[in-house]
């Protein structure tokens, strides 16, 4: 069994993206968990109630570090996961300052794990740039990001505020079929790279 961390990067009370977040907790998880044996745990980042980042060395420099329980949990959680969908809105052509903040937390709990990005709007050009933004964040940081950005427009016309497609979601076919997708393919390669874990090459 694989376990795959959902992590919703806005902590706004009206976000949008918890649409999709329970979308995909309620009706996309559930179907692909079941047939590929995936645990699919699912994550706000206002659950842990980080300070804005202020240690005086970067975690990677630090590995003494002592950390507040709530700052702890973040990082067990992330290092117990074998792979990782981020769920990111745009921001000014950029990601959510919450969800920086909370990779700024983050040493090499996902080196060498795969993750997969999905960027959300209310417009159809679904939040690219800060799927393009996290890209480069989470690479820094020996995440093993999966090339294609799994990007949803108009999340207000296809999705309703308790998790579902609505009945005249205009894409709601297409959305589920790529979702399940989505999560197929992390899973798979959640699998993959916990089963074969690089190996440090030695002369």
């Amino acid at each position: 069994m694989v376990t795959v961390n959902v992590i919703l990067g806005s902590n706004r009370q009206v976000a949008i993206g918890k649409r999709l977040f329970k979308y995909l907790e309620n009706q996309i998880a559930p179907l692909v968990g079941e047939r590929d044996e995936i645990t699919f745990k699912f994550i706000t980042l206002d659950q842990y109630h980080l300070d804005f980042f202020h240690e005086d060395l970067p975690p990677i420099d630090n590995p003494e570090r002592k950390l507040a329980p709530n700052e702890q949990q973040w990082i067990d959680d992330m290092q117990a996961a074998d792979g990782y969908i981020f769920i990111t809105p745009e921001y000014n052509h950029s990601i959510p300052a919450v969800l920086k903040n909370a990779i700024d937390y983050l040493a090499f709990e996902g080196n060498r794990k795969p993750a997969k990005i999905i960027s959300y709007a209310d417009s159809m050009r679904a939040g690219q740039f800060g799927g393009e933004a996290l890209r480069e964040v989470i690479n820094r940081l020996g995440f093993i990001t999966l090339p294609m950005i799994t990007t949803v427009g108009k999340v207000t016309a296809n999705f309703s505020a308790d998790g579902f497609l609505l009945e005249d979601a205009p894409s709601g076919a297409y959305y589920q079929k790529k979702l399940l997708e989505t999560l197929h393919e992390i899973g798979f390669y959640s699998r993959v790279l916990k089963d074969h874990p690089y190996q440090e090459f030695n002369d």
